[in-house]
């Protein structure tokens, strides 16, 4: 197994996703946080490519997503404080 990372994940899921069901593919990764509506955080042994792939139905043909590897080791930015707890939490 893979040793896990952060991944952001940005998703504007298809008119009849709703958040509901973008929570159960999240409750995939090991952890996960939610920033807004459409910006998690996920700490996950699986790829952006398995992201993408659990995600794919929920936003083609009319939605759109977006994921990346995030470097928690290079940040700057203002969030609410529950997010830097989460961010900072050990794992």
């Amino acid at each position: 197994m893979s040793s896990a990372k952060f991944y952001v994940i940005h998703i504007i899921p298809k008119p009849e996703v709703s958040s509901d069901d973008i929570k159960v593919v999240m409750n995939k990764a090991l952890d996960w946080y939610q920033a807004s509506s459409s910006f998690w955080v996920v700490y996950s042994t699986s790829d952006a490519k398995k992201w993408y792939a659990r995600l794919t139905e929920s936003v083609k043909d009319e939605g759109f997503v977006f994921i990346c590897e995030l470097d928690i080791g290079n940040r700057a930015g203002w969030m609410k404080k529950t997010f830097w707890e989460w961010l900072n939490k050990e794992r």
